[in-house]
């Protein structure tokens, strides 16, 4: 691809097309709109300077700090909450660090850390997990707070911490990964992920693009899963 300034100006111009929309129909959700975008384009720029000078110099160490950086804002930004925020980040970087790496040998990556695989894949695990453990942990959280009564009713009937806590880790994982599970069902029925797309528009083969996609899918499942487990285990310890 050669995208030069004058192309994505173009593109950027388009958005006139749905400013103009909203002007005549919603003149404050065009407001919203409009803040919104201009935020993700401050975002933007400050993030591609970075990414420049992270991927110039590909060092083993500032890649890694960037991952831990990054998701750390993320999660952040992300969850309100003093209670979401700790857990989550926690699990999430042990876990997501993990997969992440499996991942890289799986795909035969050239070298484990350097900036092309690891950061990208990285954040699309730390992405899904940070999204599901939200809804998860405050799924929980929501739970044993409003039904105090099931669980020592079920102590007092003999069940063990973790036999007690099984209805609501049960909830929070349904809860969570509803969701996650319903747009699986939509792939390569109504739309290809962007993901995939990418890989195609980047010279990969549909082969290798869709062998990708199912070591990135079963990571990001099974590394997400886990992430939630440890992030309200980590929760209940602390609390």
């Amino acid at each position: 691809m050669n995208i030069t300034i004058p192309k994505l100006v173009i593109a950027i111009l388009l958005l006139l097309i749905p400013a103009l929309i909203l002007y005549r129909l919603d003149r404050r959700f065009l407001r919203m709109a409009s803040i919104v975008i201009a935020r993700l384009t401050i975002t933007l720029i400050v993030l591609t300077a970075c990414l420049y000078y992270v991927f110039l110099w590909d060092k083993t160490w500032v890649n890694i700090l960037w991952v831990l950086l990054t998701s750390g804002i993320a999660t952040s930004v992300y969850c309100k909450r003093r209670w979401q925020k700790i857990p989550i980040y926690i699990s999430m970087t042990v876990v997501t660090f993990v997969f992440g790496i499996l991942v890289l040998l799986l795909i035969d990556a050239s070298h484990l850390f350097s900036a092309p695989f690891f950061i990208p894949v990285m954040t699309m695990l730390q992405a899904e997990a940070l999204f599901v453990c939200r809804r998860g942990i405050t799924t929980y959280v929501l739970e044993r707070r409003q039904h105090p009564e099931l669980m020592e009713y079920l102590k007092g009937n003999g069940a063990s911490k973790i036999e007690a806590l099984r209805p609501f880790l049960t909830k929070a994982i349904t809860r969570a990964f509803t969701p996650a599970l319903s747009l699986l069902l939509l792939v390569g029925l109504v739309f290809m992920p962007s993901l995939l797309c990418g890989l195609l528009m980047g010279g990969f083969s549909p082969l290798q693009s869709v062998a990708f996609l199912a070591i990135m899918t079963s990571a990001a499942l099974c590394s997400t899963m886990l992430t939630l487990v440890f992030t309200i285990y980590i929760y209940t310890r602390i609390s």
